[in-house]
């Protein structure tokens, strides 16, 4: 009898505590810059997604790095120099090599969304790869990027291709810098 009540009374006080704490469950802090990256491992490059969230409380502050002109929008040129800004704050080595990433995607919400907290920016970069050898890699990833105000994430990508098997992850305490290691099968040469 006890254990059948201690059992229905376990998800409901897992219910109350979810109810009771919802930021620390559904969002980020309020004073913080939340940077959370995905990082994908291919056999010929690496991609990286990044969402972007400020916090109801230092967004006026990321909004002062992308609009530059104070005129209350993003323009093209503004996202253009904040992305490039955010890529001189990445470090990406494969192997103790540097990577050079080159932007491939660029989507910001209007400044008005970013000040509600919810308001995500997204920025896609990626790197090509040197043919490497069947056997084990590390990726090392490190941002920069806004750190006084900032809280990041970074997480290896599920493997699209057969080839890469992603063995280990490591972060630092705030996960501002991350190590993933990976096995790259071998890869038979295409028919010519």
């Amino acid at each position: 009898m006890v254990e059948a009540v201690t059992r229905k009374l376990c998800p409901l006080a897992l219910l109350l505590a979810l109810l009771a704490f919802p930021s620390a469950v559904f969002a980020h802090r309020d004073d913080q810059y939340l940077q959370a990256t995905l990082v994908a491992i291919e056999p010929s490059g690496v991609r990286l997604q990044i969402n972007l969230t400020p916090g109801v409380a230092v967004a006026e502050q990321v909004l002062a790095e992308i609009d530059r002109d104070r005129d209350g929008a993003i323009s093209k040129n503004e996202a253009a120099a904040y992305a490039e800004s955010l890529k001189r704050d990445l470090t990406l080595l494969i192997d103790g090599r540097d990577l050079e990433l080159k932007l491939t995607a660029c989507e910001f919400v209007p400044p008005e969304e970013l000040r509600t907290g919810s308001g995500i920016i997204q920025m896609g970069f990626s790197a090509i790869l040197d043919p490497l050898a069947a056997g084990p890699h590390r990726l090392t990833l490190e941002n920069r990027h806004l750190t006084a105000i900032s809280v990041y994430l970074i997480n290896a990508a599920p493997p699209r291709f057969a080839p890469v098997q992603i063995t280990r992850q490591k972060r630092n305490q705030n996960q501002s810098a991350g190590e993933i290691e990976f096995y790259l099968s071998f890869i038979p040469p295409k028919d010519r």
